[in-house]
C-alpha cells in the first residue's frame, strides 16, 4: 500500500509518495493530487524518488492533473525524478508536461523567483 506524506509549506504543497513494493497506485495519487489542488496552494510540489517504473496511468494522471491545476493558475512541479520517469512525463504533450527539477531545493527557488516576477508584473 502507498503511503503519501504531506507538508503544508508556505506557497506550496508538497506531496512525498512512499511505497514498499515501488507500486505507485493510481487512485492514492489521484486523491493525493486532489486534497493538494483543494489546499489553496499555488504550486503542488511531487517528491518522485519512490516512482520507479510508474505506469503509463501513472503517467497519464500526471498530465491530466497538470492541466487542471493549470486552468486553476496552479502548477505542479516534479522533483527527484529517475532518468526514465522524466523521459516517460517528456513525452506527454506539451500542454501536460509538469515543470521538472531536479531538487526540492530547486522548486523552493523556482517558486521563489515566479512568485517576485509576479509581484513585479503586478505593480
Amino acid at each position: 500500500m502507498m503511503n503519501v506524506y504531506r507538508e503544508i509549506l508556505p506557497d506550496s504543497y508538497l506531496l512525498i509518495l512512499t511505497d514498499e513494493q515501488h507500486i505507485i497506485e493510481p487512485e492514492a495519487l489521484q486523491r493525493a493530487l486532489q486534497r493538494a489542488r483543494d489546499s489553496g496552494k499555488i504550486n503542488v510540489w511531487v517528491d518522485c524518488s519512490e516512482f520507479h517504473h510508474p505506469s503509463e496511468d501513472i503517467i497519464q494522471l500526471i498530465g491530466d492533473f497538470c492541466v487542471r491545476l493549470r486552468h486553476q493558475h496552479m502548477q505542479l512541479i516534479l522533483c527527484h525524478l529517475e532518468h526514465e520517469t522524466q523521459q516517460a512525463v517528456l513525452q506527454l504533450p506539451a500542454s501536460s508536461q509538469p515543470t521538472i527539477l531536479a531538487t526540492l531545493l530547486d522548486a523552493s527557488l523556482y517558486c521563489r523567483n515566479l512568485q517576485a516576477s509576479r509581484q513585479r508584473f503586478a505593480a
